[in-house]
């Protein structure tokens, strides 16, 4: 009973302490039963709204049903979860994602749910869904959706192709992590679509070894220390790789004239850094971005190989470096990155640069041609060295036996097999 402003008193409309008990249960925390326990309490009108609740509930709380108690639950389903309220389609949701043997139909549309969170209330269980369906939420979903996605213990290729188009960072670690979707080329090409997915995840696929040299050259700057190095190592391959094919030592160096170099110097002495990334940026032909990236970040290794590229002197790139990081470096970080300038050749420096320049997306598609150009450059040597197929062109695998018409393969050795470094 309440009072009035004018100390009248006023009683409760009847029925309204049960509706509202019944509200606060539903809210806090809802107990087995509780839907068929509220339903005889509710007014006519608001029963039809909450039957279906209790129907679930009646459902769960028994095992194996048949396929006609399956059917009808489905039906009954079907046509009163439109005139049930999203409170409940919650709870519904949870309980028929925690059963052992919920119909497909039922947790279908509570997946397909205009609710997010009452879609991944039933995606978060184990209960078969289709790919379809999967797909469907991937694309539609907010991130709690794609998270429960991710989490479910089946992966189906197609829906995780979905989500590394449409998840965020958080879920992408998840799906990655997964041992059913390792960081292939697929993966790697899908997240190029997404280029700031694809740098904020790239330390994290550096670990992995799941990068090859391009995207190691491409990503640098968003690498951490230890995928720096192995960015490093695979250009130092690389121009000892070029040096052995071509053979002339004026590969593993670049020549710039004079005055470039000296302007350079001269604007990084000067304290203006602005200027030092333009002269930078017009001298290796990188964008504008990049080269203000490599003068402000903080470790210092990418401005190292920039220097190291353009061919600076040992005195001058130690000039550069402590005027451009000696405010925010320590001293023996300092020392490092002098130490790394002597140690890296200018054409491995150079090769990173080049890579920063093109980007992702260019060195996927540098990799992707490279793995398409490679079965006719086998081709190519092997006739050219009297090694031409003698089944008239067919390959080993695509002979035929003489029996019984099967198609002959022929054994993989994973030891043959290039490694991802090696790759482009």
């Amino acid at each position: 009973m309440s009072r009035s402003f004018d100390g009248s008193s006023k009683s409760p409309p009847p029925g309204a302490a049960l509706s509202e008990s019944a509200d606060e249960r539903r809210r806090a925390h809802h107990r087995p039963m509780d839907g068929v326990l509220d339903l005889a309490m509710e007014p006519g009108d608001a029963r039809k709204a909450g039957l279906l609740l209790a129907a679930t509930e009646l459902y769960v709380a028994r095992e194996g049903h048949d396929v006609s108690e399956r059917r009808i639950f489905a039906e009954l389903f079907r046509q009163l979860l439109p005139d049930t309220p999203a409170s409940q389609r919650l709870v519904i949701a949870r309980l028929l994602a925690a059963a052992p043997a919920a119909p497909l139909e039922c947790l279908s549309l509570l997946a397909a749910d205009p609710d997010n969170g009452i879609a991944a209330a039933a995606l978060a269980g184990e209960g078969a869904l289709s790919e379809p369906d999967l797909i469907a939420r991937a694309a539609s979903g907010d991130a709690a959706v794609h998270r429960a996605i991710a989490a479910r213990s089946q992966m189906p290729e197609p829906v995780a192709h979905v989500l590394l188009r449409h998840a965020d960072l958080s879920t992408l670690k998840v799906l990655l992590a997964r041992p059913d979707c390792p960081p292939g080329d697929r993966v790697l090409e899908l997240l190029s679509e997404r280029e700031e997915m694809l740098r904020a995840l790239a330390a994290d696929l550096a670990r992995r070894h799941a990068l090859p040299a391009p995207l190691l050259f491409a990503l640098f700057l968003d690498l951490d220390r230890t995928g720096r190095m192995e960015a490093i190592a695979a250009a130092e391959a690389r121009a000892l790789a070029e040096l052995a094919r071509r053979g002339d030592p004026k590969l593993l160096n670049v020549a710039f004239k004079p005055a470039v170099l000296e302007a350079l110097v001269g604007a990084a002495l000067s304290g203006g850094v602005a200027v030092f990334a333009a002269r930078l940026a017009h001298a290796l032909a990188l964008p504008a971005e990049t080269a203000a990236r490599i003068v402000d970040d903080p470790g210092g290794e990418a401005l190292v190989l920039a220097l190291r590229a353009l061919g600076t002197g040992d005195s001058e790139s130690g000039r550069v470096l402590v005027r451009v990081l000696g405010q925010t470096a320590p001293l023996e970080h300092l020392r490092g990155l002098i130490a790394l300038h002597d140690r890296v050749t200018p054409r491995a420096a150079m090769l990173v640069m080049e890579g920063l320049c093109a980007g992702p997306a260019a060195a996927l598609a540098q990799l992707a041609a490279t793995r398409k150009e490679a079965p006719r450059a086998v081709l190519g040597r092997a006739r050219a060295a009297g090694l031409a197929s003698p089944y008239g062109g067919l390959s080993h695998a695509e002979r035929h036996d003489g029996e019984g018409g099967r198609t002959v393969s022929p054994p993989s050795s994973p030891a043959v097999s290039p490694s991802r470094r090696d790759a482009g």
